[in-house]
């Protein structure tokens, strides 16, 4: 069987992309190597033949590539590969809240005595974030040509380790499975707390719960 190799360079690593699921993967890796839908699912290559990704999608409005493809990185897919041997399913861990990234202006603006964390913008309704008593909140904020809602928890820590970036969230649960206890650290009304709470199993879709 014939095979191809297409060669390119990594634009940008640590980028969020949407899955078929319409989960956020986070830590993607941004190329433009050719990736269309003939090769994506094959591996995404360093100088030294290792594999350090799976090609998964492009950004494209006419159905070709265009010139930016995002691969899964390696460490996403090692998580998923012994569930996958063992009975062909994936479970992945879920927190069940919608966040914002907190940086140092918007903190001063909402008089946050923090400069980073997950602001939560939602709570999803029975998942383990509402079952443990994260808060969301119901003030809107326009700042900085942004949209927040703004009143809510802000996730500093999860498990000792600080939300700073965008997927920070994401990636520290990303690390757990369903049915482990993590350790909250939040602000809420200027006040940091702990709070202990299980992980449950990522649904199909975040609209389901």
């Amino acid at each position: 069987e014939q095979q191809s190799l297409s060669v390119g360079v990594v634009s940008a690593t640590d980028r969020a992309v949407r899955s078929l699921t319409q989960f956020e993967i986070a830590g993607a890796i941004q190329t433009d190597a050719s990736i269309n839908p003939g090769n994506s699912g094959g591996p995404l290559l360093d100088a030294g033949a290792r594999v350090i990704g799976i090609n998964q999608q492009i950004e494209t409005s006419s159905g070709a590539n265009e010139g930016v493809g995002f691969a899964v990185p390696i460490s996403a897919v090692q998580h998923s590969i012994p569930q996958l041997r063992e009975d062909g399913d994936a479970e992945y861990a879920y927190i069940g809240v919608s966040s914002q990234s907190l940086y140092p202006q918007l903190a001063r603006k909402l008089d946050l005595d923090t400069t980073f964390g997950g602001l939560i913008s939602e709570v999803v309704s029975g998942g383990p974030a509402e079952e443990a008593g994260l808060q969301d909140g119901d003030e809107r904020l326009r700042f900085q040509a942004a949209r927040y809602r703004t009143g809510g928890d802000v996730i500093l820590q999860v498990d000792g380790e600080d939300v700073v970036g965008p997927d920070d969230l994401a990636t520290l649960i990303s690390r757990h499975q369903p049915g482990d206890e993590v350790t909250l650290t939040i602000l809420r009304d200027n006040e940091r707390k702990e709070i202990e709470l299980t992980l449950g199993e990522r649904p199909d879709s975040p609209s389901s719960g």
